[in-house]
Parts: C-alpha cells; sequence; structure tokens
C-alpha cells in the first residue's frame, strides 16, 4: 500500500477554506459560516481521484488571536504545516492581499513544501483587480475558483492530483478490517481529551469552554490489523436549547449537531462519554437512546474518574445501570483520559463490541432456540388472531437483524418480543450490540 500524501489547506479566516475542502470531499463535513474562527479543529478526509488518494485537512483561520481558542488553533495550523506534503494556501480574491495574507504565504515559502495558490470568490468571468496582488506572491501553480459554484474546480483538482507525488511506500499486503467509532457525550465531559488519549497524540484541541469542538475531528489508527477510524464529535446539548440558539442568530451549534448526528449514523461503535463528577442527566440517556435505536454498538465510557473520591466503581455502576435500564447489555468502563487510566483497555472493548455485532447464527440452531422458546412461553394473540411462528433466519449483520415468518404477527406483544431478545442474548454473546427481531407475514 502507497502513503497517502496529507494535503492542507490553509489561509486567513473567511476565505473559503472550508468551502473549498467541502467541494473537494463532495460532502458538507466542514462547517461553513461567514463568522471567523468558526474552524478550529483540524478536519480531514480522504479524496479519491484518477486512481489516486489524497488526505485533505482544512484548518482554522491563520490569525494571532490573544483569546485561549485562538492561540490553541494557531498552534493546530502549524503543526499542520509540518506534517503536510502540500500546502493548499486560500485566498479572498475579491479581497487586495492583506497583511496576513503575506505573512501566510511568506510562512507556506519557508515551509520548503509545494504551494498551490487558490484564489477564490472568482464567481463570473470578471478577473478582480485585485487578483494581481496575489499573482505577485510568485507561486508557479495559481488557480482561479468558485469553491461555493465549483466555477474552475475541475482545472484545479486535476493540476492537484496530476502534481502530488507518492514516493514512501508501506508493506502491507492484508487489507486490514476497518471499524468507525464515535465519541458521543454532552459538552465538557471530555470526549476531545478521550479521543487524544485513544490516539495518543493531541489531534483535538481540549478547552473548558463548553462548544469548543464544532466540526468532527477524525484520526484513523491500525491496531491488530485493524483500521479504526475515531471520531469526536461536538457537545449535544438538548435540541431546545440548540433551537433556541439558532432563532437567536447562533447557527453553527445546530450545524455542528447535524454533523455529530450523521457522524453516528456512518459509524459502527458509539462511545458514550459520561462525566463521573456529574450526576448522570435526561441527556446522557437520551444520547444512548438515539444511538441505540439507530443500531449502533455501544460503550459506556465513564471519564474523570480520578476527581471521584467517595464513590465505589460498584454503586456507581449500579446507579449507571437503574437509569440506563433498557441497556443492560451495554459494557461500561471507567477511565481518565487526563491521566490516562484503562484507555488502553477501551481498545479491546471496542474490538469485542465489534465481533459481536458480527455474530452469525446458524439457521437451524436458531430456529431450534425459537421454537423451544415458543413452546414455553406461548404467543398470545388478540381475539380468535392467534400468531403462528414458521421460520427464523438472520438477515443482516451490524446490528444483528433477525426475520420470523409469521402469521398474524402485527398480533405480538412487545413484551414477548423483549423476552425472545434476552433469550437470544442469553445463548449468545451479544453485549455492546443492540439486536432487531423483526416479522414478516407468511404469504
Amino acid at each position: 500500500m502507497k502513503k497517502i500524501p496529507n494535503i492542507v489547506i490553509i489561509g486567513r479566516p473567511n476565505v473559503g477554506k472550508s468551502s473549498l475542502f467541502n467541494r473537494l470531499v463532495h460532502s458538507r463535513k466542514a462547517i461553513v459560516h461567514d463568522v471567523a474562527g468558526t474552524t478550529r479543529d483540524i478536519v480531514s478526509e480522504t479524496v479519491e481521484y484518477s486512481g489516486k488518494k489524497i488526505k485533505l485537512h482544512d484548518t482554522a483561520g491563520y490569525l494571532r488571536d490573544k483569546d485561549e481558542l485562538s492561540e490553541r488553533a494557531y498552534e493546530k495550523i502549524k503543526e499542520a504545516v509540518d506534517f503536510s506534503d502540500s500546502l493548499i494556501l486560500t485566498v479572498d480574491g475579491n479581497v487586495g492581499a492583506t497583511n496576513i495574507d503575506k505573512v501566510i504565504a511568506d510562512i507556506a515559502r519557508k515551509s520548503g513544501k509545494e504551494i498551490f495558490l487558490v484564489i477564490n470568490k472568482i464567481d463570473n468571468n470578471r478577473i478582480p483587480e485585485s487578483v494581481d496582488d496575489y499573482k505577485k506572491f510568485g507561486f508557479k501553480n495559481t488557480f482561479l475558483i468558485s469553491a461555493i459554484h465549483n466555477i474552475g474546480m475541475d482545472d484545479f483538482l486535476s493540476a492537484l492530483f496530476e502534481n502530488i507525488k507518492i514516493t514512501k511506500e508501506i508493506e502491507n499486503d492484508i487489507i486490514p478490517d476497518k471499524i468507525r467509532i464515535a465519541i458521543v457525550g454532552r459538552p465538557n465531559v471530555g470526549k476531545s481529551s478521550l479521543l487524544n488519549a485513544i490516539i495518543k497524540k493531541e489531534k483535538a484541541i481540549v478547552s473548558s469552554i463548553p462548544g469548543t469542538t464544532r466540526d468532527i475531528v477524525s484520526e484513523e489508527f491500525i491496531k491488530d490489523d485493524i483500521v479504526m477510524t475515531v471520531s469526536d464529535t461536538a457537545g449535544a446539548r438538548k435540541p431546545g436549547k440548540i433551537g433556541k440558539a439558532y432563532k437567536k442568530g447562533e447557527p453553527v451549534e445546530k450545524y455542528s449537531f447535524l454533523r455529530t448526528k450523521r457522524e453516528v449514523e456512518k459509524s459502527d461503535i458509539t462511545l458514550v462519554v459520561i462525566d463521573a463528577s456529574e450526576r448522570i442527566a435526561a441527556q446522557d440517556l437520551h444520547i444512548a437512546g438515539d444511538a441505540k435505536e439507530l443500531g449502533k454498538g455501544i460503550i459506556l465510557v465513564i471519564n474523570k474518574w480520578d476527581l471521584v473520591k467517595e464513590t465505589a466503581q460498584d454503586k456507581f455502576l449500579a446507579r449507571l445501570r437503574y437509569h440506563f435500564n433498557f441497556m443492560i447489555w451495554v459494557p461500561a468502563i471507567f477511565v481518565s483520559a487526563k491521566t490516562g487510566r484503562n484507555i488502553d483497555e477501551i481498545v479491546e472493548i471496542i474490538k469485542t463490541v465489534s465481533k459481536n455485532q458480527r455474530t452469525e447464527i446458524n439457521t437451524s440452531k436458531l430456529n431450534r432456540i425459537v421454537e423451544e422458546f415458543a413452546l414455553n412461553n406461548t404467543v398470545k394473540g388478540l381475539g380468535t388472531f392467534r400468531p403462528k411462528l414458521f421460520f427464523a433466519s438472520q438477515t443482516d449483520k451490524i446490528p444483528p437483524t433477525f426475520t420470523i415468518t409469521a402469521k398474524f404477527h402485527e398480533f405480538i406483544h412487545f413484551a414477548w418480543r423483549r423476552a425472545l431478545e434476552n433469550e437470544l442474548r442469553r445463548h449468545f454473546d451479544f453485549t455492546g450490540t443492540p439486536i432487531k427481531i423483526e416479522f414478516k407475514a407468511k404469504r
């Protein structure tokens, strides 16, 4: 397998870096808004074109403000420039080159990396005079585009992939299994710290300021020949509070919420993070419940256990199970992202849950279990409508899904279905994964 080059988009705020990123990855992964500083973390995605692949990275606007988050974002940009193979320097073609543009151009030039200068926001055939300012930067690869209106993108994309160089080789003849993991939870429970602790590097910005994470921050790593992509998501407040913020003219949180929802939908397993130093909130239950309804593998991660001095683990876990009584099959682990306590064990639990999600049950064995259960637990109907079971089969994985052909199945009570699920869990290890039992009418 060839090494995938890292291509990093840099530029000052509001020049259209996130719009360019979204256009290249064919997805609205990065949040686009006219408020400066919307992007804070590095947002990454793999792009394939003409048989070649690159890893594209969107960065925060290069601006040295004095607040904590701007400083952290600035450090992330410097890291991105260092690990990049090529840089896409993005500027606003409707505005002349500013002092910040010139500073960034000097930084890019001194990096020694290949530079692609993208003059963005050229939305029609009229070329603004300000474009001449940027051509004086002297970069050979210069392109006039509009990321929003998809103007000039084909020429830029062709040139970008034509000029990238793939030199290093990774010796690996085996295509590894892949697991997508989403870290979810309320604001300030330690999701970004957990991501950094799992991947063992400072990928996501960590701050005590609520709402620090806005975009989806992902990192891929290999463990025991398994490719794991773990994603940090924005803190999930109650939908009502998000709606109120949106009505008050603060839409970024809503965009973050929608991206978090989409990331969970794409994931195989969710790490539901709970702050051990706080009381369990209804929102914790909603977050876990949403993951369950989507059929995702679930692991409860009780973070900040280093701050809890008095409560014993078994006592805390009993209280947790009481609140999460609808998910008795979910594994829980006590960790401290700050100290590194039990972090490595999370990966082992992920591997176990992933294996359980892929469980396949022999059809004859499945039918024997269902038949014996039905004999000991008569299926009640309604009046003269008596349900009758004929055949059961496993029809899907992730989550394991079982379809039972039956007569008058619409009259089968949910309590009987739940009892059958418990019976299947008694026979097979479905720890960490929901299972679905569906019925279809006999023809």
